[in-house]
Order: structure tokens, then C-alpha cells, then sequence
């Protein structure tokens, strides 16, 4: 017996063991057959001054890779990054290049200065790699080089917006037009002397040499403030030098509006002057009156920007800039390039230039990428055509500048003449812009308290404000879900007037002579319609949608933005908790707070207008959203509705272990468990509405089903055996029966709670 008792445990250990043998043997066979990655140079500002740039670069890109990643990567190859630091200087742009054309990667994504662009281009050139910034602007990277390519706009283009911009909204103020005396500065300064037709502006050169800057600027900045009659100052130059200016321009004595190039355009530019003593001392001291040129401003971009925020706040724990944004999108066109060049089969150096020419192909809206904001494609200087928005720095939050002016490209579709008339539109040179009003808006829940998901509404009470330049055009909007549209009436605010802005507040760029901004607050209350997504029943959650639309003006003339002051948004997250428990009388659901986007709505209809029947041009309505984050305490909820279905499953293993004599219980048990579940199934399901799709609840009641009827076969085939005189094996298919059904709920139950208990 003895013998026997070794020799099984010596066969159990050699089948485990071969085993174990083959599982790796197919581990090594599996990842033998992975074909290889495709690599992409991630060459950035990774250190050095601008390092938390570079940083947030890199972590949008991340996300941009994750998600091609996820979605299977390029014809079922991972795609990853190989990281290049720059050390935020043109010298070690320059030393990383020979790195970069020795290695396997494809593609360059790089850099964030366009100092560094600058230097590693010509390498980059002569290594026959194609390159993408998301965030260098100088004109000159592009020129010259066509394996540079850039997924935003020039120096050149920022110089002149900004030039229009002032022309438009402060005419009258004489300009102190600052520049450095390289490549950005030279073109930002051609661009902005070229548009601004007052010319009441004097124009100023610093070194941007590293030696000679601080003493340079310093010096400039001297002189601009001894002249007197300054006005405002604006600033072009690149992110790396912008902050040297500023900074120079506080210390001795301006303290007026200060307007700087896209560098400046977002919160971690403010990380430049956290370790300076005025700044410690008086938070905001440099960024105070502090205006920007930027791509992209989050409290004005839609749903997509949006979410990208909340992603980048999830991984790093702070706000995203248009730096973010351009990386992001830069990554998705350089990732679709790749795709598009069909590397499979194809070597190293052929495969940079499939790539090349796969972004040179990418030259108008068909055949671009889309972006977070708008379809991304080159125009013939490899640049992406875009419009800069205006943006001011209000309690160290970046927000969206109150007037902005928008390019009308079809203008052959308007009445110009009518319009420039009316205010809405401006001519500028050969250009026409609409003047577009941006309306500070927040959404605050004061009660929340029945959500009554079969018939798809909740109902909610609110408190709605706006601020903005002008007349009451902007709060002529519409809540399509809301039940009864009386409940908002635009002419009964529950508080109007205009809002002063005093001598030591902020005062925005663009909000007008008489440093003003019209005030409404308005209370909405009413059942709003809702579409619930039951899918995770009874663990779900629900994100609950209060909506509006401008439908009489179009969003050229007026859009909406978050009001990041007024809701205290926080600089790491813009989810907002309830202040005075407005979810109280939701017992069975606890709140996560509120996020906003905005949003747009389009039509391609020609509305009869004679000029629009051969165009198919969509007109944009603006909207804005609340969207109120609800989770179900499904605990309650199960041990409320489902204790009966436990006590079913215990009923029904009990038949597992019935005597012999009990036969037809072992065969009716289960029955009766299956209708008397069914029934109860069908009265869960009453309280739903008629959806066409199975919801959660619904697989643990069909895997109840299962479990049931896998008890009766047992049960049948147990009691087969025992008439056939096999009681043996009928005990052991008893004991496998047991198991089994322990074994089969245990792995039901852990399911759920991995699917849906962890978060």
C-alpha cells in the first residue's frame, strides 16, 4: 500500500511538472511569434527648464498610445515610445539626433521648444526621419525641411492674431511690442507689425542669448517703464524666454496687461515662478494682468478635450494645457501615419520614408485626422491651419478671455454688408472675423431627488448664472430634455445687473471699455428627460445630463465656457462635490460630483437661404453641459431583492445532498426554484423599461437557470446509476455534483464582485 501511495505522488509530480514544461514551452513559442513593435522616438524637454512641459507632453502622448495600443496597435503590432532627452536646449536637441537615426524607430515626435526643434531638425533632414511637433511654432522649422512637420500653427500666425485681436478690442491702447532677435521672435514680430493696422506701437529687441538674456531683458524692461504712457506690453518670443521678460517687466514696475505668445497659454507655465519670493509673498504677482495667444483653451473646448483633461488629471493629478492637447493630437496623426505607410514586410529606411509620405498626404479634411477640436491636416508649409484663442490667467486658472474673433472662411455665404453693420462682423484687411462672445457659464444642483428610471426622468432644481460683454443674447437658450420649457424663462432672472470689475480684481483681455461683464442667475426646476444606460443594473452608473443649446445664435457669435472661478473648480480636477448634499433624497445613491464640457450642435440645411443651395457648409448652434455623476448603492439593493434567489441556491444544493429515497425532490426542487425565480425575475423587470438589450441582473438569474438545471442532471444521472447497481460511482458523481455546484456559485459570485465589486 505503501509503495502504491509513492508511486501516485511520483506520477502526480511528474504530471505536473510536464505540466508545467508545456506551459512554458507555449509562453516561449507565444512571445517568439509576436512580431516586433514599432518604435517612435520620443524626443522632448525631459528635464531642464522645461521639463514640466516636455513632462506633460509625454503623458498625453501615453494616453494617445494606450489607446491605439488597446485597439490592437498596427496590424497587430504594439507600438511604443523610446525616449530622447533634450535637456530643454537646442545643444541637446542636437547631441540626441545621431542616437535617434541609429536606432529602430520609425518616426520622431519632438520637440516642445522650437529651439530645440530647430536644432534637431537639419539632423533629422540628412538622418531621412520624418519629425512631428505638437508645440514648436517658429515659422522657420518647416521651411526648408520636408521631413518636419508641425500639428499646430506659426509664430508668424500668433503675431498676427494678436495683432487683430488688439485691433478689434483695444484699438486704443498704445503697444509695447517686445521680441526676441531669433527665429521666433523675428517671425512673431513680422507677423504682428504686418496686421496691426493703428500702428500706435513701439518696437523693442532683447538678447536671447543664455549669457546675455537676463541682463538684456532687464535692461528693455528698464526702459519701457522710464519712458512712461505704456499701455500694454506683448511679448514674442518662445516658451523657454517669455517667463525671463515677465519677470522683468514685475520687478521694475509694470504692473499693466501683458499679452505673450502660446508659451504662456496654460497653468504650468505659472510652475516657472513658484520658487521666486515676490511670488511667495503675494500669489500671483507675476501672472496678474497676464494675457496669451493659445491653441486650445479647456474651459471653451468640447466633450473630446474634456475628456482628455479628466484622463491627464486621473494619471498626473494636474490640469492640462494646450501643450497636452497638441501632444495628444500630434500623437494620434503620427500613429495614423504609421498605419497608413503599411510597414509590414518593409526595412527600417524604407519605412521612415512610407511614413513621410504618409503625413505629406495628409493635406485637406478628407484626408486628415480627426483632432480634439477639429480635423487635422498640413497645409503646403506642413503646418495644421488653425486660429489661436485669447486667453487670461484669473486666480491661477488660464481661462478663455471673454471676446474673442473667429475667421469667417466662406464669406461669399454671407451678407457681409448686413453684418458688419449689425456689429457681428469686423473686416480686417482682406479678412473677415466674427466677433464672438464667450459666456462665463455654471451650473450648481441645489436638490436632486427622484430618479424615476422607468419612465426616463429625474427630476432636479438648479441655480444657472452667466456672465458676458453685450446685450441678453446669450441666455436666449433652450433645455431640449427639460419636460415643461416654462420652467426657464430667459426674461425672469432671479438676478441681473452688471458685474464691475474693480481696481483689485482681474480684469480679462477683451472685456470692453467700461470694465464690465453682464451678470444672470436664473433657477431652473422641473423633471428633465433622460435616457438611462442599464446595461450594469442594478451596478450601475449614471451620469445625468442637464443640457442647453443657443439656437438663435449661431456659435461663431456666441459660445459657452466653464466658469473654473465661480464653481471653485480645483486646479487638479474639475469634478465638482455636492456643497449642501443635494442627493439626500436619493437613499439608494451616493454622489461622485458634477463635470462640464461644452458642446455644439450642426446643421448642413440650407434654413432657405438662396446663398446656401449649392454649399453644403454646416451652421453651429453652442451648448453647454452638466453632467451629474450618480453611483447605486447596489448592496442595499441586493440584500433587498435579491435575499430570495440566495435562499433558492441554498434550497437546490440541499437536493445534492437528499438520501436516495428522495428522487422526485431531487428532480421538482430545481423545478419549482426555476418558476419561482422566473417569477421574480419578471417582477425586477417591470420596474425597468423596455430596453433591447440584457441587463446585469438578468446573466445572474440565466446562470441561476443554469445552476438549477445542472442539479437536476445530476440528480437524474445519480439515481441511474444507483438502479443499475453502480452505487460507487453514484456516490462519487454525488461528491463531484456537490463541488461543482460550490464551485460553479463561488465562481459566479467572484465574477460579479470582480466585474463590478472593486470599482
Amino acid at each position: 500500500m505503501l509503495r502504491q501511495r509513492l508511486k501516485a505522488k511520483r506520477s502526480l509530480l511528474l504530471a505536473i511538472a510536464a505540466a508545467i514544461a508545456v506551459c512554458v514551452a507555449g509562453l516561449v513559442l507565444f512571445i517568439s511569434r509576436q512580431p516586433a513593435p514599432v518604435c517612435i522616438a520620443f524626443a522632448n524637454s525631459l528635464t531642464g527648464p522645461s521639463a514640466s512641459a516636455g513632462l506633460e507632453s509625454l503623458a498625453a502622448a501615453r494616453i494617445a498610445l494606450d489607446d491605439a495600443n488597446d485597439a490592437g496597435g498596427i496590424s497587430g503590432r504594439r507600438i511604443e515610445f523610446v525616449l530622447f532627452d533634450d535637456r530643454s536646449t537646442g545643444e541637446g536637441a542636437r547631441a540626441i539626433g545621431s542616437d535617434i537615426a541609429a536606432s529602430e524607430c520609425v518616426a520622431v515626435l519632438g520637440h516642445y521648444l522650437s529651439t530645440a526643434s530647430l536644432a534637431a531638425g537639419p539632423g533629422y533632414r540628412e538622418a531621412k526621419i520624418a519629425a512631428l511637433t505638437g508645440t514648436s511654432f517658429v515659422d522657420e522649422l518647416t521651411q526648408g525641411n520636408a521631413w518636419y512637420f508641425r500639428a499646430q500653427t506659426t509664430a508668424s500666425v500668433q503675431g498676427r492674431s494678436i495683432a487683430e485681436y488688439l485691433e478689434v478690442f483695444q484699438a486704443s491702447a498704445p503697444i509695447e511690442l517686445v521680441h526676441s532677435d531669433d527665429s521666433f521672435g523675428l517671425s512673431f514680430a513680422q507677423g504682428f507689425t504686418g496686421a496691426y493696422q493703428p500702428k500706435n506701437y513701439r518696437l523693442w529687441t532683447f538678447d536671447s542669448n543664455p549669457g546675455a538674456r537676463a541682463a538684456s531683458t532687464n535692461e528693455l524692461a528698464r526702459a519701457i517703464v522710464r519712458q512712461g504712457d505704456v499701455g500694454m506690453v506683448v511679448i514674442g518670443t518662445g516658451a523657454d524666454h517669455i517667463a525671463d521678460m515677465l519677470m522683468a517687466l514685475r520687478r521694475n514696475g509694470f504692473s499693466g496687461m501683458v499679452i505673450a505668445a502660446g508659451g504662456a497659454g496654460g497653468p504650468e507655465f505659472l510652475e516657472r515662478f513658484r520658487n521666486e519670493p515676490e511670488e511667495r509673498r503675494d500669489q500671483g504677482y507675476f501672472s496678474r494682468n497676464l494675457s496669451a495667444a493659445s491653441p486650445l483653451i479647456f474651459d471653451s473646448a468640447g466633450e473630446k478635450a474634456q475628456a482628455l483633461s479628466l484622463r491627464y488629471r486621473a494619471r498626473t493629478g494636474k490640469v492640462p494645457s494646450w501643450v497636452a492637447a497638441g501632444s495628444y493630437d500630434a500623437t494620434r496623426m503620427m500613429i495614423e501615419a504609421i498605419r497608413r505607410a503599411d510597414l509590414r514586410g518593409v526595412a527600417d529606411r524604407r519605412a521612415r520614408t512610407r511614413v513621410r509620405d504618409a503625413l505629406a498626404g495628409m493635406t485637406s479634411p478628407a484626408t486628415g485626422v480627426e483632432g480634439l477640436t477639429r480635423i487635422l491636416y498640413f497645409d503646403s508649409q506642413r503646418s495644421i491651419p488653425s486660429q489661436t484663442r485669447m486667453g487670461t490667467f484669473v486666480f491661477d486658472r488660464f481661462a478663455t478671455s471673454p471676446q474673442q474673433i473667429i475667421l469667417i472662411e466662406r464669406p461669399e455665404l454671407l451678407d457681409l454688408g448686413a453684418l458688419i453693420q449689425s456689429g457681428d462682423v469686423v473686416e480686417i484687411g482682406d479678412r473677415h472675423y466674427w466677433r464672438q462672445r464667450v459666456v462665463y457659464t455654471g451650473i450648481d444642483l441645489n436638490n436632486i431627488d427622484r430618479l424615476d428610471i422607468r419612465n426616463g426622468t429625474f427630476s432636479a432644481d438648479l441655480n444657472l448664472w452667466m456672465r458676458f460683454v453685450g446685450d441678453d443674447a446669450p441666455t436666449q437658450v433652450e433645455f431640449p430634455a427639460l419636460a415643461d420649457p416654462d420652467a426657464y424663462d430667459p426674461d425672469d432672472p432671479r438676478e441681473v445687473g452688471p458685474y464691475s470689475i474693480g481696481p483689485g480684481l482681474v480684469r480679462p483681455l477683451g472685456v470692453g471699455p467700461d470694465d464690465t461683464l453682464t451678470y444672470h442667475l436664473y433657477r431652473v426646476s422641473g423633471d428633465f428627460r433622460f435616457d438611462f444606460d442599464l446595461h450594469d443594473y442594478p451596478f450601475d452608473r449614471q451620469e445625468l445630463l442637464i443640457r442647453f443649446q443657443n439656437n438663435r445664435q449661431r456659435s461663431d457669435l456666441v459660445t459657452y465656457a466653464i466658469d473654473t472661478a465661480g464653481l471653485r473648480l480645483t486646479k487638479t480636477d474639475n469634478v465638482v462635490p455636492a456643497r449642501l448634499d443635494p442627493y439626500g433624497g436619493l437613499e439608494q445613491w451616493s454622489q461622485k460630483g458634477m463635470r462640464y464640457f461644452v458642446d455644439s450642435r450642426s446643421t448642413t440645411s440650407t434654413l432657405g437661404n438662396p446663398l446656401r443651395f449649392r454649399d453644403n457648409a454646416a451652421i453651429t448652434h453652442a451648448g453647454f453641459n452638466a453632467a451629474i455623476m450618480l453611483e447605486r448603492d447596489y448592496g442595499i439593493y441586493i440584500i433587498k431583492t435579491l435575499t430570495p434567489l440566495l435562499l433558492l441556491v441554498l434550497v437546490v444544493f440541499a437536493t445534492l445532498i437528499l438520501p436516495r429515497n428522495l428522487f422526485r425532490e431531487r428532480i421538482n426542487i430545481p423545478i419549482t426554484a426555476i418558476l419561482t425565480s422566473a417569477v421574480l425575475l419578471l417582477s425586477l423587470n417591470s420596474q425597468l423599461p423596455a430596453v433591447g438589450y440584457t441587463v446585469a441582473i438578468e446573466y445572474i438569474f440565466y446562470a441561476f437557470f443554469a445552476v438549477c438545471l445542472g442539479a437536476m442532471l445530476v440528480g437524474i444521472s445519480h439515481d441511474a446509476l444507483v438502479i443499475r447497481d453502480r452505487a460507487k460511482e453514484a456516490a462519487r458523481l454525488a461528491e463531484l455534483g456537490v463541488m461543482l455546484y460550490v464551485g460553479t456559485v463561488i465562481a459566479i459570485i467572484g465574477f460579479f464582485w470582480w466585474r463590478y465589486g472593486t470599482g
